[in-house]
C-alpha cells in the first residue's frame, strides 16, 4: 500500500515540476519582452508597432515612458533653445568669427541663408532629452524588472531540481516497493 501513496506523491511532483517549468518558460518569454522594450527606448523614442509587440504586462509602462519622457523632452529641448537661441542671436559678427567654439556650434544650427534655424536646435534637444530620460529614468527601472525576474528564474530552477531529485527517488522507491511486495511463483 505505501507504492501507492509514493504514486500519488509522484504524481503531484509531477504536475508540479510542469506548472514550474511553464512558469519559467513565461518568465523568459518576459525577459525577452523587457529586452525588447530596453532596445525600443534606447534611442529615446518608441513606435506604436513596438509597443504592440511588448505585451500586455509592458503595455502600462510603455505609455508611461511615451507620456513621461515627452513631456521632459519638450520642457528640456524648449529651455535649450530658448536659452541658445538668444545666445547666438545676440552674436556679433566679432563674437562669430573670433571664438571658433561658439562659430562652430552656432553653425550647426543656421540655415543656408544664415537665419538661425530655431524648429532644428529644437528637434536635435528634443531628441537629446529623449535618449537622456531613457538612460537616467527608464533604463533602471527596466534592470530592476530583469534583475526580479533573473531572481524568480533562480528560485524556481532551485525548486524544479529539487522536485526532479525527490522524483527520481520516489520512483526508485516504488520500483522496490513493488519488487518487494510482488507474489512470487516459483
Amino acid at each position: 500500500m505505501a507504492w501507492l501513496l509514493m504514486a500519488l506523491r509522484r504524481n503531484e511532483l509531477i504536475s508540479s515540476i510542469n506548472d514550474h517549468t511553464l512558469e519559467k518558460i513565461r518568465l523568459k518569454s518576459q525577459l525577452d519582452r523587457l529586452s525588447s522594450f530596453s532596445g525600443a527606448i534606447a534611442d529615446g523614442n518608441i513606435t506604436p508597432s513596438e509597443i504592440s509587440s511588448l505585451g500586455s504586462d509592458l503595455f502600462g509602462d510603455a505609455l508611461d515612458f511615451m507620456q513621461y519622457a515627452n513631456e521632459s523632452a519638450q520642457n528640456s529641448a524648449q529651455t535649450q533653445k530658448d536659452y541658445y537661441a538668444s545666445l547666438y542671436g545676440n552674436l556679433t559678427q566679432e563674437q562669430y568669427y573670433n571664438n571658433a567654439a561658439v562659430a562652430s556650434q552656432a553653425a550647426l544650427y543656421y540655415d543656408e541663408n544664415g537665419q538661425l534655424d530655431e524648429q532644428k536646435m529644437f528637434s536635435e534637444f528634443y531628441d537629446e532629452a529623449l535618449k537622456e530620460f531613457a538612460e537616467k529614468y527608464f533604463t533602471p527601472y527596466l534592470n530592476e524588472k530583469e534583475k526580479e525576474i533573473q531572481a524568480k528564474q533562480a528560485e524556481l530552477e532551485t525548486l524544479v531540481q529539487s522536485e526532479q531529485a525527490e522524483l527520481d527517488e520516489l520512483k526508485n522507491s516504488i520500483s522496490s516497493q513493488i519488487q518487494s511486495n510482488a507474489i512470487k511463483l516459483s
